[in-house]
């Protein structure tokens, strides 16, 4: 009965599946297309002359695209907007039609008037990168009320600066244009945006140095391409405008001003006064601080977070890191950072804060299923902004699971967390969990953390992570005889994981992002990297204090071993956005874990696992590895399942369908391994001659609900390549399809998280 009905569910979606693709395909793409009318099939642009790098990406420069096209041809949302019925007589048919048409995409009309704009555009784009005499000319092919558009580009040679010249009386302006800093020089191409970079860098410079209305507006250039070698002579000046020596406005531009007082506004916009509340007020020095009902946070935490102090010249930089330290504080919604003049060379700060939500309490409920054994867990979490009034943020976790098992056994496990953050990085955290697993064992966990993290300026694309001291105390009060008998005893791995020990590690990781906030959708890079040791430094005491050592000859705390090992962890994450609303995501991971010295195995809660939402997502997860060996997932294999060496490789498309609503295709490979060849875990040692025939390979489809406070995922992975099929029946059912009995419950599963994989 149980396989009827497994037959008859794959079936069904077979059915439905190719019902969609059908469906999605068969649309005629021009079935909206006005009679008289063409849709614009393709449209792109061919350099006919050059390969340079210069004269890239000018698709930006296009007044009218195609529709959005999945991996480069697929017009998929154009299809999903001819889903709709012509015929809207009906409730029914309406409501497929207005949907279809809002989460689809109308099709793009040609428009000749659009491709003459953008003709024009290319011509300038071309000339503002120095190509004073490129040619636009358009290639149209009509086929099928369709139209395919090549704007062809002849460049020509383009025009180098010959002399570049400065002619600014003003002196510090002098001095911040001929800094070694400056971007433009002899020999260089002609670029209008490098020359417009030059004047932001030389505004910026003036503005870090007490000149707070000069804009890189006043700056001018002028350019004479009379020579016939194509080359420019450039000419830096001020708009005359502002070089009248006796003008009022000239001498507001070149005085340096001095910051007067500082202000703190908080709850409310000084230049809109509350009605019916009443203020106070404290001055400290040339500090002021207002407030509505009662004060945010202590004074002095405002103080240190600003870095615009009384007496110092405006500095702009110094701005920018005040909002982004002012922002970053827990209980802050909102900062706003304005100056106002105060007299002859002084101006006067002000600084508006909103107060964000202080405290927040969420909850989850998830369902788990793993191998056959169903559960549920449950998380609360609590947290407090501002609990000491200094920004120091409180923060409680605590989840709860119970997991019933086929052998009529259950498990339950219990974790509570708390953290408090202070705002100047350090964090302290303190965690229990208890495990009872009642054919198996009772573990507790006690750890302690210390963490500081270091970004060093607010604009910096590096973070830097340590964590200064976590120590672990592990205890079993209880192991059953089976588990004690049939797993410990036979093997070496998992016997140091399952007796009482200490882990005092320290680790260290470093985050590169290259994202820049205000350009959200251009591609860019996640890299990071961890490094982590344990046990040293109790090792060289006891080395030196010659401490008795145990029966195994490795040294111990209280009478209980401590874990010595190093570990290293990398991974990288390439986002490259196709269009806006699609990207594919790259992402490489990998690591290594070694014990040496006073440790003959990595602690159980150390080694890697694979399989899961984050890994390869045709497993469940820690259901994969290591290597080529086979568990059977739950009981007491499943302890078996981890390694000291994982690789995960990934690739994912993104499609933001309609607002929140996100759809994913995805090919996942990967594996963990072991260092040594431990007894009980078969076909898990990594080898140079057999690790790349068991890399496990899965693919598959997700969903994502982008609530912005967190983002929900649905995915659904299904096995290609299983490498536990390796070394049986020849290897013949190693790759997953329907002719190697594919299934509903050995090769595919559903993976609910929160967040993106990667």
């Amino acid at each position: 009965m149980q396989k009827s009905a497994f037959n008859i569910g794959r079936s069904i979606f077979r059915l439905a599946t190719v019902c969609a693709v059908v469906l999605l395909c068969s649309c005629k793409s021009t079935k909206y297309v006005p009679e008289g009318s063409y849709l614009l099939d393709k449209a792109k642009v061919k350099v006919m002359d050059s390969k340079d790098e210069s004269t890239s990406g000018l698709d930006d420069y296009l007044r009218q695209k195609q529709n959005t096209e999945i991996l480069g041809f697929w017009k998929l949302q154009l299809h999903v907007y001819n889903t709709a019925p012509a015929d809207t007589t009906t409730k029914s048919k309406k409501r497929l039609a207005a949907n279809a048409h809002k989460m689809g995409e109308a099709p793009v009309i040609y428009d000749p008037m659009l491709t003459r704009v953008s003709m024009t555009q290319l011509e300038q784009a071309m000339m503002n990168r120095g190509y004073f005499n490129a040619e636009v000319d358009t290639q149209t092919v009509v086929k099928d009320q369709k139209v395919r558009l090549t704007y062809l580009v002849t460049a020509h040679k383009p025009y180098y600066i010959r002399d570049y010249t400065i002619k600014l009386s003003q002196p510090d302006l002098m001095q911040a244009a001929k800094d070694r800093g400056c971007l433009i020089k002899n020999g260089d191409r002609f670029d209008a945006e490098k020359l417009d970079a030059e004047r932001q860098r030389i505004s910026s410079a003036m503005r870090k140095d007490g000149y707070y209305y000069f804009d890189k507006s006043m700056l001018e250039y002028r350019a004479d391409s009379s020579y016939r070698t194509h080359e420019v002579a450039v000419e830096m000046k001020m708009l005359d405008l502002y070089t009248q020596d006796d003008d009022t406005l000239s001498q507001k531009i070149f005085t340096r001003y001095r910051i007067g007082k500082v202000h703190f506004h908080i709850d409310y916009n000084p230049r809109r006064l509350p009605e019916g509340k009443e203020l106070t007020w404290q001055e400290d020095g040339d500090y002021v601080y207002s407030f509505v009902d009662k004060p945010l946070l202590r004074n002095h935490v405002l103080k240190r977070m600003c870095k615009v102090h009384p007496g110092d010249y405006y500095n702009e930089e110094l701005v920018e890191r005040s909002y982004a330290l002012l922002n970053a504080l827990g209980p802050v919604k909102y900062v706003d950072i304005s100056f106002e003049p105060a007299g002859k060379e002084l101006l006067d700060c002000h600084i508006t804060v909103s107060r964000s939500k202080l405290n927040s309490v969420s909850a989850e409920v998830e369902g788990t299923y793993s191998a056959g054994d169903w559960g549920i867990a449950v998380g609360l979490g609590y947290v407090n902004r501002n609990i000491f009034r200094g920004a120091e943020q409180l923060s409680l976790n605590g989840r709860f699971s119970y997991e019933w098992r086929q052998n009529g056994g259950r498990a339950i496990e219990a974790k509570g967390e708390v953290g408090l953050l202070f705002p100047n990085s350090l964090n302290l955290k303190l965690a229990y969990q208890y495990q009872n697993r009642p054919d198996e064992f009772i573990r507790n966990i006690a750890s302690a953390g210390l963490y500081y993290t270091i970004r060093r300026n607010p604009n910096s694309h590096w973070r830097h992570l340590f964590n200064l001291i976590d120590i672990s105390y592990v205890y079993l009060p209880w192991k059953s005889e089976e588990f004690q008998k049939n797993i410990i005893d036979k093997s070496s791995v998992l016997k140091y994981s399952y007796e009482d020990h200490f882990i005092v590690d320290w680790s260290y990781t470093g985050i590169y992002t290259s994202r820049q906030q205000l350009r959200p959708d251009r591609d860019y890079i996640k890299f990071q990297y961890t490094i982590e040791t344990a046990g040293n430094l109790l090792y060289g005491i006891s080395k030196l204090a010659k401490l008795p050592q145990d029966e195994n000859g490795a040294y111990v705390l209280w009478k209980i071993p401590y874990a010595q090992y190093a570990k290293a962890d990398v991974n990288f994450t390439f986002h490259q956005v196709l269009v806006p609303n699609h990207r594919l995501v790259y992402h490489i991971g990998a690591g290594v874990v070694v014990p040496y010295l006073n440790a003959s195995s990595v602690p159980f809660e150390k080694r890697y696992f694979s399989g899961g939402s984050n890994s390869v997502r045709g497993w469940q997860a820690r259901t994969l590895g290591p290597g080529g060996f086979k568990g059977t997932g739950g009981g007491l294999v499943y302890d078996m399942q981890a390694g000291d060496i994982r690789l995960d490789l990934n690739l994912e498309y993104r499609w933001r369908v309609w607002n929140f609503l996100e759809l994913a295709a995805f090919t996942d490979a990967g594996n963990i391994w072991t260092i040594r060849d431990y007894v009980g875990q078969e076909h898990g040692l990594f080898e140079w001659s057999e690790f790349y025939k068991q890399i496990a390979w899965s693919y598959g489809v997700g969903i994502r609900l982008d609530f912005s406070i967190l983002i929900f995922r649905v995915d659904f992975g299904v096995k290609l390549y299983d490498p536990t099929r390796l070394y049986e029946d020849g290897g013949s059912k190693v790759w997953r399809t329907a002719a190697n009995g594919l299934g509903w419950k050995d090769d595919m599963t559903f993976h609910f998280a929160i967040g993106y994989p990667f």
